[in-house]
């Protein structure tokens, strides 16, 4: 891909892999008639995209703030991302505890709850509802503290592997089209069009080998989230004015034993407030404690300050206490200490600074209180804000805007075409690759399990590996699900390059007990054998990944 975007113009170059690049590139992909890139400086959801509470919601908070409007916006984007990716996107009842001394009563939460799913299409299983008993209280969510507890109610959300998330969409972008590179960093603009000349030419860098090269398109759309300054920095017309706000920016999580009930239908997730601000005559925040995989649960979020490059980005200790302290007031029973915690991650919200309205001032700017779509003097396109949730809308906006730009027809599928690495479904099913000798073989595995994770077409993929190869079919691990298949499907089907793209974001095993520390050279050492690793690439790839994890559970 780095030959082709270094020898063929293109009429769209995005640059980052988050998950709004991954929209936008998908959705510049299913149009049709655009020619398009996307370089990503490390691997796809490497930063806040693949670092984030998991939830796909529709703004419950912006009730009480009355922006009803964004409410609906992210209600019916939760309804599209559920319908295009059902294997990914999965409804969570989540249970907002009210305790006594709390600032919301339980009448006003049931009405905000029922108008909330009144402003989406929700069936009835999905329907808002009280319940004041806290042993049944207990019997739904596990064995939380009832220790002024008034009652709860329950609302419906969904949980999403973000990182799988982006994958899946960049994965769609390709499929049709889109020329797609990881570890491939911006490094400057080297020219912007000067009449007669269209193009705009960037230099860009190999992270791999290290080898500088050029880049020619007609547009070109900054979708780095909080590295999005940094470009706007390099821009030929850059005045000075930052655009993203540092305050209250930074979110950790910590990965705890599961502390939830775990239950095969309804894993609830727990939304309480924060007793620690309260102590301090503060205004309480809500933090989630939400279900994981492998029987663990993610607790989350802060608000603070984040210092340095984005990509050095981790928890401190002050910050681990917090969330700790809460989770242990909240599961009193659970023994929850520093040892308890089985690790952490960290990652920088795109926050749009208030001096914002100052910057916008004519048709070629669109803004809201989530994301911001700037061109600048240059013609170049940045992209401010987002979420997960709205990452498909903001970008339809922008490609909106972009074919009017290229006079090009605009036809946007993104909100009925299915993603098939999270579906099911396919209209026609790959044939069965055959044999030498003319027969079909087949050797089974965990086909439920593989198309709820890849779908149908992944599936397929995997199964190929394993009929040409039947000891494929065996675990990676004991302790893990994954077949061996699935591990290097990561790296012939899923753009993995590094170890650490495999153990923290294709299988997340970097999110359960051990962190796959414990199995980190027997990976290697199998992914050597099918990637012709030398010696020193197979140490280079442990080491870097046990940095990875020392680093961020520095504070632990």
């Amino acid at each position: 891909y780095i030959k082709t975007l270094n020898t063929d113009p293109l009429d769209v170059l995005v640059i980052g892999g988050c998950i709004v690049g991954a929209g936008l590139i998908r959705d510049l992909a299913l149009n049709g008639d655009i020619k398009a890139g996307l370089i990503e400086q490390g691997d796809f959801a490497c930063g806040t995209s693949g670092a984030s509470s998991q939830l796909i919601h529709g703004g419950f908070r912006y009730i009480a703030k009355r922006d009803i409007a964004l409410v609906k916006q992210s209600r019916k984007e939760r309804e599209t991302l559920t319908h295009i990716a059902p294997n990914l996107v999965k409804p969570i009842p989540l249970a907002i505890l009210r305790y006594k001394g709390d600032p919301y009563p339980l009448a006003g939460i049931r009405l905000a709850a029922q108008y909330y799913n009144h402003l989406s299409k929700s069936d009835a299983s999905e329907k808002a509802k009280l319940h004041i008993d806290t042993d049944k209280i207990q019997s739904k969510v596990g064995p939380i503290s009832t220790d002024g507890l008034k009652g709860c109610v329950v609302l419906w959300d969904s949980i999403v592997d973000d990182a799988r998330l982006t994958l899946a969409t960049i994965k769609d972008a390709h499929l049709h089209g889109g020329v797609i590179a990881n570890y491939v960093a911006f490094v400057e603009y080297v020219s912007i069009p000067n009449p007669p000349e269209t193009m705009y030419r960037v230099l860009a860098k190999d992270c791999i080998t290290d080898e500088c090269f050029e880049i020619c398109a007609r547009k070109i759309v900054s979708t780095t989230g909080p590295w999005t300054d940094m470009l706007w920095q390099k821009d030929p017309s850059y005045n000075g004015q930052l655009r993203l706000e540092k305050k209250n920016a930074k979110g950790i999580h910590l990965i705890l034993p599961r502390c939830t009930k775990v239950d095969p239908t309804d894993n609830y997730g727990i939304v309480a407030l924060t007793q620690s601000e309260k102590q301090q005559n503060a205004k309480q925040r809500a933090i989630f404690i939400l279900p994981g995989d492998d029987n663990t649960s993610i607790v989350g979020t802060t608000e603070t300050t984040p210092e340095g490059d984005p990509k050095d980005v981790r928890p401190s200790a002050d910050e681990v206490s917090y969330l700790l302290a809460e989770a242990k007031r909240l599961f009193p029973g659970m023994s929850l200490d520093q040892n308890s915690i089985i690790g952490t991650y960290a990652g920088i919200r795109p926050l749009i600074a208030n001096n914002q309205t100052k910057l916008i001032g004519d048709s070629k700017n669109f803004v809201s209180r989530e994301h911001l779509i700037t061109e600048s003097p240059s013609g170049i396109l940045y992209v401010y804000g987002g979420k997960l949730t709205t990452h498909r809308l903001i970008a339809e906006e922008t490609v909106d805007y972009i074919a009017d730009f290229l006079s090009v027809p605009r036809q946007c599928k993104t909100a009925r075409c299915p993603l098939p690495s999270a579906n099911s479904d396919v209209i026609v099913p790959d044939e069965p690759k055959q044999a030498d000798d003319g027969r079909i073989q087949s050797v089974e595995i965990d086909r439920e399990r593989l198309i709820q994770r890849y779908g149908y077409i992944g599936y397929l993929s995997i199964q190929e590996l394993v009929n040409r190869d039947a000891s494929l079919a065996d675990r990676m691990t004991d302790d893990h699900p994954f077949l061996k298949a699935e591990i290097l499907y990561a790296f012939t089907g899923e753009m993995a390059i590094t170890l650490d793209d495999v153990l923290w974001r294709r299988t997340r095993i970097g999110w359960t007990q051990g962190q796959g520390l414990d199995i980190a050279e027997q990976i290697v050492n199998f992914l050597s054998k099918n990637n012709n690793w030398s010696e020193t690439r197979k140490l280079e790839e442990i080491e870097r990944y046990k940095r990875h994890i020392e680093w961020l559970n520095q504070h632990l």
